[in-house]
């Protein structure tokens, strides 16, 4: 039997997606860009990523002042390759753990691998830095601030693309999903590795800035980045 198609009927063929959601879906698949998420998830996400950032650098500030952390120690972390490896990876492990907190196993494995991402992204960029400012201080043609300059920036961009590499292979070693893919939110995430790399690098106009004291906030939000992603 045929049915007639009445136009202001709006349920007529409303199991079709239009074209513009047929294109979100491909941006988000291709892309691994997030869902929405709701107000519970982010919450969880900022006080996981909050916590596994305070507590390596109040450690730290204990540390390295010899008595109870404060303000002003924590301000003036000196932080080195330890420190920002150690914060970085700890941000975003606890914001992923306590993501996960009442997920389904789909949006758990999602987040478990957005961690691993969001660990690559920040550790690979600093690891590549910390080995070519160790080969300068060697090789005499190398050790001068424009080599070293140009070391940084080219270590945290082969970083950054080694890391997404990398994380793929770990996450999906049969390829069976399209790479999770650098994005703009990426980049910002990435100040982190710009910031910690020119550290290393001891640049006298980064001291200046004092951008040290902008680490944990960033390391906050990759870790806040793993655990609501969906």
């Amino acid at each position: 039997m045929i049915r007639s198609v009445n136009n202001n009927d709006n349920t007529v063929y409303t199991a079709f997606k239009n074209h513009g959601d047929v294109k979100r879906g491909y941006i988000a698949y291709r892309y691994h860009t997030s869902e929405n998420v709701d107000i519970s998830t982010k919450l969880k996400s900022t006080a996981g990523a909050v916590l596994g950032t305070a507590i390596p650098v109040l450690y730290f500030a204990k540390k390295q002042s010899g008595k109870a952390p404060t303000l002003k120690s924590v301000l003036h972390l000196n932080y080195g390759l330890k420190e920002m490896l150690v914060t970085g990876i700890s941000a975003i492990v606890s914001g992923a753990a306590f993501g996960m907190i009442g997920e389904t196993r789909k949006k758990r494995d999602r987040k478990r691998k957005e961690a691993v991402f969001q660990i690559m992204n920040t550790c690979m960029p600093l690891l590549l830095v910390e080995g070519f400012l160790r080969l300068s201080n060697n090789v005499k043609v190398l050790n001068n601030r424009a080599a070293k300059l140009g070391g940084t920036i080219g270590g945290v961009v082969l970083g950054m693309i080694g890391g997404a590499h990398l994380s793929n292979k770990i996450n999906d070693p049969k390829d069976l999903e399209p790479d999770r893919k650098l994005n703009v939110k990426d980049a910002i995430a990435n100040v982190d590795d710009v910031v910690g790399a020119l550290i290393l690098a001891k640049f006298p106009f980064i001291e200046k800035l004092h951008a040290q004291k902008f680490l944990p906030v960033i390391y906050a939000w990759c870790g806040y980045r793993a655990g609501q992603s969906n």
